[in-house]
């Protein structure tokens, strides 16, 4: 036969055989769609997933240290060669386009002599406020906060940034010359004083102080330099002075005690958009490369460098979050493909019977088996390329889709645009034809040696390969036993890689084990269904549904296990997702301790409170109180956290769960009337025998007094306290840490003096507004920086966690109903077509449509009903699991499984009643086929 006939002919063939080719590349193109969706989708987060993971920039990304370096002899140069060298490091390691920014930061340790505003006052030495030289252009940021006075323009000049207490009670807002004092250590122990007693020149000298700006107002910048200010904040001491790097040299090189000594630092900041988040590895060696290169350049100048590489733990901690990310796609993703896959597998099982028959007329007719070899090839490549064009159409605009997800099917979030490459493009194109290769290798060539007995002849059912090796007991051992070595290690702090390797191993070998496991004992449920309808007549067709099913049960299982996993997967799904989003959140308000948190405010007024109840959209506010105190005996030392609350207000404002303490809120904090009237952690208390009720002795410092010792009474305790229980006491520690309760006046009791109590607002959002607006309002209002939980938590708005919690459900709960459907339609369909013989027999007899309908539809609904109650109660099951692994690194308080109802409710009756419509809607179709036309053509 000519190569043109025989293209002819094949065609021909494929044409007869159409209804066989569609159904058989249908569940690949099912497949492959999910797979290009699942790899699309995760692509699109190559770029930018760093950049969203961190809410803010890390501060501090990359520093170059140099610790009291001697600068007399270069105090002219040393700042052109820093910079250079710098310069040619970046360029040596490639990093030009990933650099954005590089501050040199000077310094010299400091102590400010100050007088009291009050006539009968004492003199007071402000230590630890050092001076800093710093790059010209941060200085348009700190005049837009000045408090009094303006920028130093001046060698001699300096700007100071002090606590508004200090401005406000000493001389310093009048401005002028200040002696500045550099620490020095002549005595031990070292004291302030010391420097003072050396005197001027000695140990300082006079520097002239040309504005203030109140520390508050610095770290709550909202400026065009927000970022970078942020970032200085945590090279900077908490007070100190600002100048010129030629004012810093100057003051140095006027005193006496280690003159011309300075410190330097260099601050790197990168441009986190080009992070690439598939190649976290790679972005570490180049950082690290930047900094081996750094350590080179700063050797040759004989400048003893210290590199620190803390945006490397950054991208260390992001890893661990796309983990997470690469995770959900394992958990919930890699599964619905599976199935998929499965779905091609079983529609090319399912028509076996049809093709044999088909092939074995071939043979009769004198065709070879080299054709039949050749035409069985044909038909698969043919099927494949229709896989792949399917694959396209529908997994670009499903994997955009996706990214939009805001919430179990809502998708109005910010999308991405959907990002392919060519490796994508191609790895699709390699996978079908190995699919395909693997699903049709074995049976192409059993198809070709078929003999016509087989084609026409019963086949008996064999228990399947499974059932005969055990392997759903197998797999349960397995999960059974990972589990049991994941959570010792999980107890002993075990690596992620290790944790999200066997730990989500462990659910996925129970999770199939457990399905094919209860799928072995589902025929004994078929045979109840069957002796129940046999004995009622009004049941009869439910008897003849379960004999059918049973004749034909390696079909049945394989739809059983289909719908099994799918309903397993969406209820887990579902949970692990609403349950990790009640984490995060509970998280999130376990840090602030409210809607909003507005740090270190003035408490002495009502002003800011009066500022910020003023503002639409707040529903209440109360002020927070606190300050430590460390008391040594010995060996031991106890380390107290004192907070006062105003109780009335605190109930209204602060958030608490059930598990935080026992009672209401109101009568919990009711019980704080007195001074001397304290709640405490329980098991903070219990490491210092305390119980209700019992007494127990605060010892403090107090300014001018010395120790002394607070009798108070423990009137409560409590489980966890937002912000303050971070922690759980050590066993065995010679460090006591501990909270203590009460109200204002018990923090002014404690205090080492009046500047040593420091307090936050916090803030309840009324119903109905959102809590980041509201925010944004209130930092609009007081000119600065606020805390609110939604930009704490990880899974609000567009996050990237929140896309990919919401994608990953809605891409399962999709594709679930995608399989459900064709895995109930293809079985029903293909019986009606191996069974055309049975089905027309069944009319002739005189089985009206509306039994036939039934016959069909109750069997359907017997596998959908077994199905959906076993994968909800394994998918709960698991739920758990997962939840352990997402949050291996969770603190206080513990995790908690949440099911919301209604999207549980709202999941299951979809799930459930699209199955059962594609299995009436299937049954509804063949029954009306036409018996005459049917009996023509057996």
């Amino acid at each position: 036969m000519k190569l043109l006939e025989q293209v002819k002919f094949f065609y021909k063939m494929l044409n007869l055989n159409r209804k066989n080719t569609i159904v058989i590349f249908l569940g690949l193109g099912i497949s492959l769609a999910i797979i290009s969706e699942g790899l699309i989708f995760m692509y699109s987060f190559q770029y930018d997933a760093f950049s969203n993971f961190n809410k803010t920039p890390p501060t501090k990304q990359l520093t170059v240290s140099i610790d009291f370096f001697d600068v007399t002899d270069v105090r002219e140069t040393i700042i052109f060669t820093i910079k250079n060298a710098t310069q040619r490091a970046i360029e040596d390691a490639g990093m030009v386009d990933r650099v954005r920014r590089v501050d040199i930061i000077t310094e010299r340790g400091g102590i400010l002599y100050l007088s009291s505003n009050n006539p009968a006052g004492d003199d007071q030495l402000i230590s630890g406020l050092s001076l800093f030289g710093l790059p010209v252009d941060y200085y348009s940021a700190f005049e837009s906060l000045l408090y009094n006075g303006s920028l130093p323009y001046r060698t001699n000049e300096a700007l100071a940034v002090v606590k508004r207490s200090v401005i406000e009670n000493t001389n310093l807002s009048k401005l002028g010359l200040f002696p500045l004092y550099v620490p020095v250590f002549v005595k031990m122990p070292p004291s302030v004083w010391d420097s003072v007693e050396l005197g001027i020149p000695e140990a300082g000298n006079y520097i002239n102080i040309t504005g203030v700006v109140a520390s508050e107002d610095f770290e709550n910048y909202l400026g065009p330099l927000k970022e970078d200010m942020r970032a200085l904040d945590d090279y900077l001491t908490d007070q100190f002075l600002i100048t010129k790097y030629d004012g810093l040299f100057n003051f140095i090189n006027r005193i006496n005690y280690d003159k011309g000594f300075a410190g330097f630092k260099c601050r790197f900041a990168f441009d986190l958009r080009k992070i690439d988040a598939f190649n976290v590895g790679g972005e570490i060696k180049n950082l690290q490369q930047l900094g081996q290169e750094l350590a080179r350049v700063f050797d040759e100048l004989d400048l003893p460098a210290q590199i620190d590489l803390d945006l490397v733990d950054r991208l260390y901690e992001f890893n661990e979050e796309f983990v997470i990310f690469q995770l959900f796609g394992l958990l919930f993703i890699t599964p619905i493909i599976g199935m998929a896959l499965s779905l091609t597998n079983y529609s090319t099982h399912l028509m076996k019977k049809r093709q044999k028959r088909h092939i074995s007329n071939m043979l009769q007719r004198g065709s070879s088996r080299k054709e039949v070899l050749t035409l069985l090839t044909f038909q698969v490549v043919e099927y494949t390329i229709m896989a792949i064009l399917i694959c396209f159409v529908i997994g670009y605009p499903f994997a955009w889709l996706m990214i939009r997800s805001s919430g179990f099917l809502a998708f109005s979030g910010t999308s991405l645009f959907p990002a392919i490459n060519l490796i994508i493009f191609f790895t699709i194109i390699a996978t079908a034809f190995i699919f395909s290769t693997i699903i049709n290798a074995k049976s192409i060539w059993e198809m070709s040696n078929i003999s016509t007995e087989e084609a026409y002849g019963t086949t008996i059912q064999k228990k399947p390969t499974w059932q005969k090796m055990f392997l759903d007991v197998i797999l349960i051992v397995i999960g059974v036993s990972l589990w049991i070595v994941v959570k010792l290690q999980l107890k002993g702090l075990a690596t992620y890689s290790f944790a999200y390797g066997f730990g989500t191993t462990a659910p996925v070998c129970l999770i199939l084990g457990s399905i094919l496991f209860v799928t072995r004992i589902y025929p004994y449920f078929i045979k109840l269904l069957g002796k129940i309808g046999w004995k009622r007549s009004r049941l009869g067709i439910l008897g003849l549904a379960a004999k059918r099913s049973l004749r034909r049960r390696n079909a049945v299982i394989r739809s059983l296990v289909l719908i099994s996993l799918t309903f397993t997967l969406i209820i887990s799904s579902m949970t692990t997702i609403s349950s990790y989003k009640n984490y995060d959140a509970e998280q999130a308000y376990y840090s602030l301790g409210a809607d909003i948190l507005v740090r270190n405010v003035k408490v002495s007024t009502d002003t800011i409170k009066e500022q910020v109840l003023g503002v639409e959209g707040v529903e209440a506010g109360t002020y927070v109180r606190f300050t430590s105190q460390l008391v040594s005996y010995g060996s031991v030392l106890y380390s107290y956290l004192v907070v006062g609350i105003d109780p009335e207000e605190f109930v209204k404002v602060a958030h608490f769960e059930k598990n935080y303490f026992d009672g209401k809120p109101e009568a919990f904090f009711d019980r704080i009337q007195s001074p001397s009237e304290v709640l405490m952690q329980k098991d903070e208390a219990r490491q210092v025998g305390v119980v209700d009720d019992s007494k127990i002795v605060l010892w403090v410092e107090k300014s001018g007094t010395g120790l002394i010792g607070l009798n108070l009474t423990v009137v409560g305790q409590y489980n966890y306290f937002p912000r303050f229980f971070m922690n759980y006491p050590r066993e065995g520690s010679t460090v006591y840490r501990f909270s203590v309760i009460g109200n204002y006046n018990l923090t002014e009791a404690v205090a080492y003096n009046q500047f040593s109590v420091v307090g936050d607002l916090l803030v309840k959002v009324a119903p109905g507004y959102s809590i980041t607006t509201v925010a944004r309002n209130i930092e609009l209002t007081l000119g600065r920086s606020v805390d609110n939980i939604e930009d704490l938590m990880k899974t609000s708005g567009d996050s990237l966690r929140n896309t990919m919690l919401y994608g990953s459900l809605n891409t399962s709960f999709i594709s679930s109903l995608v399989i459900i459907v064709a895995a109930l339609s293809l079985m029903i369909i293909i019986q009606s077509i191996e069974n055309e013989m049975e089905v027309v027999m069944l009319k002739t007899l005189g089985m009206s449509p509306k039994q036939l309908f039934s016959l069909f539809t109750y069997e359907a609904l017997s596998i959908v009903l077994f199905g959906s109650v076993l994968g909800a109660a394994i998918g709960i099951f698991s739920a758990k699991m997962f939840l352990e692994i997402l949050t291996i690194d969770y603190t206080l308080p513990p995790v908690r499984l949440i099911i919301l109802q209604w999207q549980f409710a709202l999941a299951f009756v979809l799930l459930f009643s699209i199955a059962l419509a594609a299995a009436a809607l299937t049954s509804w179709i063949i029954f009306r086929k036409d018996t005459i036309k049917g009996i023509k053509q057996l």
